[in-house]
């Protein structure tokens, strides 16, 4: 359940129970359910605000009349000598009485609808203290309109409806905007698609739903078209830009057999895809649940003010009926002004929307610069984190090596085109980014049984009844036993970042593979930025070999570089700079990633990253620059801050404004003002995150 943007997710067995049970339940507690549909969303949302404005509107020009006859009345009103009204107060209060009336039925029913609803499942709502402090100031003012008594209260009536309603519809707005900036990423979903009714003939197309496209089906994109579902380029040449994914402005260049991903637009030229996901199964649609998913993971503060605020109603109506109790004791005439002050001075509203609507803005964010924030809660460590540790291949450089040179080993029987094809079936299995520069996209040449993946070393498998090896030289074969000149051309190549896979058979190396990995763009930038932003402590923990751990990081600027560590290496030394305080994010991509992933304090991968490591990610970056993470950290410290001074501001005017108001020292019109005031704080403050510059 998302209370900012109003959408609840629900799973549920059609076997046992159907949609229309579903929303008839969700109906019978007081709301109105829809399946969700963006634009159909939309146009709710529109309706919503048009009765709120016009609600708004209407308290407000009632409001005036009100108001003008109250300023009057203070002026020139009150009792006689002989304890009577003048005539015009007496019809002034009458006429106000009809106006608050008309009032309280239309502007303010929400607020009794509300709070009706939350009595009827057994909840103390935030609306229940304002009802009855509403209802309370009513009833009084009834009173002293038919008995020509004491002060009347529908001007405090009258401007609480007015500043309420502007708050609410001010919430509502923000929380609009907030819920607007996850909901953009299917919004630019076509709602149709132009489907070909006989494959390899453009002319012969018809308009379907996106939703009634089906596996294997082609489908024709024109230039300015957005791709609808995930698929596969069968016929024609494009450029696409997918900045709304990856936040990389360039377009992407794809020609048949390339995949497209939904969300993408086509530039160049028309083109036609077979599709390979449904539209439930795309990549936006995975990217929006992915979102909504990741704001479920609530931060420390947004436990904290849920449990105050679970309390918080309870504890309100408990001092007003105390304070009540207590000035009609000792002052009647004070108890019923004073009591309607306490009921509505006090906000749980800015304490309830302290943290939901800067998350949901964030998230927004953060998917508008290419990353994927699984759990929301992380920007707590995100912000406070003084370490971050990179992986070295598929991390810092785009782990998408390839092969430039395979040396056959003196002895071996093998020739380079045997041993690459050996080496192709033993990585054919392997989710590695080495891997890939093996596979040609032929099926493996050779049968591989007893295939063992041994993370951070290699893989190990019989071909033919024999035990071969492919991985780390170390892994391969006793790398002090190498001699010259093989010995030579393997540290020049590591001296130019080259990474070096060896291939034996029964620990007897065969051959060499020199493969090259080029660095991510703007790596350096965000080594930069980071030490700039205060990060103490900056490492590479590679499994490769040191020379070639070095030659990277100095190319970046990194002083603590350690190589040839082994997944359980890597956590001990991320556990060990744990132990000493500090706070780690990880940076990784691999299978032998995962555990150190798992235990740092945030971590951080990649949409080409193993399926393991991004199960263990806190953020996924779907784009290839990773100087994204200095934009990401900022982020969270933004948003981390302007929760703390939401919560801080909440907790200080309830702190300061209830006291005040049971000694009398708030009238009921001050108070309606400060409930008001108080919640439109707490959204402006965290609308700034909007302007962030990132």
């Amino acid at each position: 359940m998302d209370y900012t943007s109003h959408q609840a997710r629900v799973c549920w067995d059609p076997q046992r129970i159907q949609l229309s049970d579903i929303l008839q339940a969700i109906a019978s507690v007081g709301y109105k359910a829809h399946p969700f549909d963006p634009t159909q969303r939309e146009k709710l949302i529109e309706e919503q605000k048009r009765k709120g404005f016009t609600r708004l509107l209407f308290s407000g020009l009632l409001g005036m009349e009100v108001m003008a006859r109250a300023t009057a009345g203070y002026w020139m009103g009150g009792v006689d000598a002989q304890g009577n009204l003048a005539l015009w107060e007496i019809l002034g209060r009458w006429t106000d009485f009809i106006l608050v009336s008309i009032m309280l039925v239309y502007s303010g029913s929400e607020f009794y609808v509300s709070a009706w609803r939350d009595l009827k499942n057994r909840h103390l709502g935030m609306d229940l203290p304002i009802v009855i402090g509403l209802t309370t100031a009513y009833i009084g003012s009834v009173a002293a309109t038919v008995q020509q008594a004491h002060d009347v209260y529908y001007d405090s009536i009258a401007m609480f409806i007015f500043f309420m309603l502007a708050a609410r519809y001010y919430e509502f707005k923000g929380r609009l905007l907030a819920a607007t900036s996850l909901d953009r990423l299917l919004k630019v979903i076509p709602k149709t698609s132009q489907r070909l009714t006989s494959k390899g003939q453009k002319n012969d197309l018809e308009t379907v739903l996106i939703t009634e496209l089906a596996l294997g089906d082609h489908v024709l994109i024109n230039p300015g078209e957005t791709v609808p579902v995930d698929g596969c380029l069968v016929e024609g040449n494009s450029s696409f830009d997918e900045s709304l994914l990856t936040g990389e402005m360039m377009p992407v260049t794809y020609s048949s057999g390339a995949n497209l991903v939904s969300g993408s637009c086509n530039i160049e030229q028309p083109v036609v895809m077979e599709v390979t996901r449904t539209y439930m199964e795309s990549t936006l649609t995975d990217i929006h649940a992915l979102l909504e998913r990741g704001l479920e993971s609530k931060t420390h503060y947004s436990l904290m003010a849920e449990i105050v605020a679970k309390w918080f109603v309870l504890a309100i109506l408990i001092i007003a009926s105390l304070t009540a109790i207590y000035w009609l004791v000792n002052d009647p005439e004070m108890a019923l002004p004073i009591t309607v002050s306490v009921l509505i001075v006090t906000c749980p509203c800015a304490l309830a929307l302290a943290t939901p609507v800067a998350l949901a803005l964030s998230s927004g964010l953060f998917a508008k610069m290419g990353v994927l924030p699984i759990k929301m809660s992380m920007i707590e460590g995100l912000s406070q984190s003084d370490t971050v540790v990179f992986d070295k291949t598929g991390t810092l450089t785009e782990g998408q090596p390839t092969l430039t040179k395979t040396l056959v080993y003196n002895d071996s029987e093998f020739n380079e085109a045997q041993l690459q094809q050996i080496a192709s079936s033993l990585e054919w299995l392997s989710e590695h980014p080495i891997a890939h520069a093996f596979k040609n996209g032929n099926e493996p040449a050779f049968l591989v049984d007893e295939l063992k993946n041994h993370p951070g070393s290699g893989i190990a498998g019989e071909i033919d009844g024999q035990p071969w090896q492919i991985g780390k030289l170390s892994f391969c074969t006793d790398e002090s036993s190498l001699k010259p000149p093989l010995k030579d051309l393997i540290h020049q190549a590591r001296q130019e970042t080259g990474i070096v896979i060896g291939l034996s058979r029964n620990q007897q190396l065969q051959g060499v593979f020199i493969l090259h990995d080029p660095l991510r763009a703007g790596g350096q930038s965000m080594i930069e930025a980071l030490k700039a932003q205060g990060v103490r402590n900056i490492a590479i923990l590679s499994g490769d070999h040191p020379d070639s751990v070095s030659k990277v990081a100095k190319k970046l600027g990194i002083t603590e570089y350690y190589g040839h560590m082994q997944p359980q290496d890597k956590l001990a030394w991320i556990q060990q700079q744990q132990a000493q305080g500090h706070h780690i994010v990880m940076v990784g991509d691999g299978i032998n990633d995962a555990p150190t992933l798992a235990a740092a304090d945030v971590s951080i991968s990649f949409t080409s990253a193993t399926d393991l490591a991004q199960i263990n990610s806190d953020f996924i970056i779907m784009g290839k620059p990773i100087n994204v993470i200095p934009k990401l950290r900022t982020l969270s410290q933004k948003t981390r801050r302007i929760i703390i001074q939401n919560l801080s501001w909440a907790a200080a005017y309830n702190f300061l404004a209830v006291p005040f108001a049971v000694m009398g020292w708030i009238p009921p019109w001050g108070a309606a003002i400060g409930m008001s005031l108080s919640s439109f704080i707490v959204i402006s403050n965290s609308l700034r995150l909007r302007n962030s510059e990132l």
